[in-house]
């Protein structure tokens, strides 16, 4: 083949050269990582009909979204050469666990608040892009046009419904005239980013390439969630954000227990994983016993402490066991310089 046929050959059609590739498979993916979004959906149906949100939030909090905040222990903590890579990072729940008693006693809790619910939703956001940039890299979508669409649309996505539902339920803010007109200019540049979004994809079907399928499906999945359940909530007030959590949560925490669990099992169960990793070869051998340690350590640190003591610096001081988590996150989650990570995800 000569170099003067190259680029043609590269720049032609695709469609039916490539399979669509999957993180772990294509049951697995759908069911884990896009259709558990189903559950989200149900939640706020039953949220709507008028069932009994303490319940619903009782089970989200205790059983899957608490547990899937803890779990990144398996891989950090519990891993010998883990903690020798994150050293002094180990440390940073002691900080994290003071801030929000810090600005509680000093009048500011509804701000914390405000920030760590922000804070959440950008983990949110930033979990998704994560996915969405495993299915380019599994599916080699790498076409600087398609990257900067996805990237945009995505974060805009689930950026700006979060934007308009603070704005509209928190009164200080709702008052700020600049703040509307600001909101207005980003729905506007997100009704024309979307319009180019779907612009390219027809070009790309017409044109016969490929389509990356498990991209577009969790993109399908992802922006209409976030733009129901914050609408949703926005009916509700400021309060209503619990309703909104509730359902992004339970979608964002399924997907991450599973991959967790898949992260895990092809980590820690090669040879010598047990010499070199310590617990958190032990911790993998059963998907029982990571939910049993994910569900206790939950309630140790977080549930306990603010039944056996229910005031508002309790509860500002648990929000550091999830600051520590999206730190976390932020730190061992980068396949590109990560080569155990890569192959733990199938990704080398």
């Amino acid at each position: 083949m000569s170099s003067a046929t190259l680029p043609s050959q590269l720049n032609a059609p695709l469609a039916g050269r490539l399979p669509a590739r999957w993180i772990i498979s294509k049951r697995e993916d759908i069911t884990w990582f896009i259709g558990s979004s189903l559950v989200s959906y149900v939640a706020l149906g039953l949220m709507a009909a008028g069932f009994p949100v303490p319940i619903i939030q009782f089970v989200w909090f205790f059983l899957i979204d608490g547990p899937h905040v803890v779990s990144t222990v398996t891989r950090t903590y519990c891993d010998r050469a883990e903690r020798k890579k994150l050293g002094w990072f180990l440390w940073l729940p002691v900080p994290l666990l003071l801030v929000g008693p810090a600005m509680a006693l000093a009048g500011q809790a509804s701000l914390f608040f405000l920030l760590a619910v922000a804070w959440q939703q950008f983990h949110i956001v930033k979990q998704h892009f994560g996915f969405m940039m495993l299915y380019k890299g599994k599916n080699r979508d790498r076409d600087r046009k398609d990257f900067l669409l996805d990237r945009w649309l995505l974060l805009s996505s689930l950026l700006v419904p979060f934007a308009l539902f603070t704005v509209r339920t928190q009164p200080r803010l709702t008052e700020i005239a600049a703040l509307h007109w600001l909101l207005e200019m980003a729905m506007g540049a997100y009704a024309i980013l979307t319009v180019l979004w779907l612009l390219r994809q027809i070009q790309k079907a017409r044109a016969g390439m490929e389509m990356n399928l498990p991209k577009l499906g969790l993109l399908a999945t992802v922006i209409p969630l976030q733009w129901i359940a914050l609408l949703h909530a926005s009916h509700y007030g400021a309060g209503g954000i619990i309703r909104a959590g509730i359902a992004l949560g339970l979608f964002h925490s399924f997907q991450y227990h599973r991959l967790m669990w898949f992260h895990n099992r092809n980590r820690y169960t090669v040879p010598g994983a047990e010499e070199r990793n310590g617990l958190a070869e032990w911790l993998a051998r059963n998907l029982g016993v990571y939910l049993a340690v994910a569900i206790g350590l939950n309630f140790l640190l977080t549930f306990l402490p603010q039944v056996l003591f229910p005031v508002q610096t309790v509860q500002a001081a648990v929000w550091g066991v999830a600051f520590t988590h999206y730190m976390m996150d932020a730190r061992i989650w980068h396949v590109r310089s990560d080569k155990e990570l890569a192959a733990a995800l199938h990704m080398a």
